[in-house]
């Protein structure tokens, strides 16, 4: 809890200093130990934190529809999930129980502490210039840049995001829908339908997949949630939504 109240303390310190998405702010790099790695926590919870919100309202859309399967393709209703079905690639437009595991929140523990992973602290140089948080490849050279160790022969590129929220989107996202997640997303279903907290930590045992070093990855996950209190930020998250519409499609 001390850890924990450290990290309160230094948010409100430095929240005036938090400027618009182009990487990291300056007044971060000029922070060195806990207290660095308690603003980058709070930097990060904050917009994870929207992204989460984002997705639940996507969620309390999916709910509201009671299973309805005889939409008119004109309404809004119809096009609204339409366009969701292309997004988290839903084979059936009615396939309800498929878009309700897909369309859920990412634990804000999870997430911050493969932000500290994936960009090093943030200080990595494609957080810096290209806003690449998560580490994303793509092979579109419209958005994208060369990796300065990439293999010769190889053409994946490192994408690069017009903002750090961008990023985080896409981490979701790949998350929410990619085949490589099936697991972590079975493990959340279980939750949810066991009435259960939605644990970072018990969650971050399904990230073996994405790194190439498998289970050491998800050791090193499970070290930096455990040592740094993360899992104060899922209760945080929950306790916000409480009172919000938002909240009863956590239960659902």
């Amino acid at each position: 809890m001390r850890i924990f109240l450290k990290i309160l303390i230094v948010f409100f310190i430095f929240s005036n200093y938090v400027k618009a998405d182009n990487g990291m702010p300056k007044v971060y790099y000029r922070l060195t130990g806990d207290i660095a790695k308690s603003y980058f926590f709070n930097f990060f919870a904050n917009k994870i934190n929207l992204e989460n919100e984002k997705i639940l309202n996507e969620r309390v859309f999916i709910l509201s529809l009671k299973d309805k399967k005889d939409l008119d393709e004109e309404s809004s209703e119809y096009k609204k999930l339409k366009e969701l079905q292309i997004k988290y690639k839903v084979q059936d437009i009615y396939d309800y129980e498929t878009f309700l595991k897909r369309v859920d929140v990412i634990p804000p523990s999870l997430a911050i502490a493969q932000a500290a992973v994936e960009s090093a602290w943030g200080k990595s140089r494609f957080i810096k210039i290209a806003n690449n948080i998560f580490g994303h490849w793509t092979y579109n050279p419209e958005i994208g840049i060369v990796p300065l160790d990439r293999i010769e022969g190889k053409q994946h590129l490192i994408r690069v995001f017009k903002t750090l929220q961008d990023s985080i989107s896409a981490y979701m996202l790949n998350l929410n829908r990619t085949s490589a997640y099936q697991n972590f997303r079975d493990e959340r279903k279980y939750m949810r339908d066991n009435k259960e907290f939605i644990d970072g930590l018990k969650l971050s045992k399904t990230m073996d997949k994405y790194s190439g070093i498998g289970h050491d990855y998800v050791k090193i996950l499970s070290l930096i949630i455990k040592k740094y209190e993360l899992n104060n930020f899922d209760k945080i998250f929950y306790n916000k939504l409480k009172g919000k519409q938002q909240w009863n499609s956590l239960h659902r």
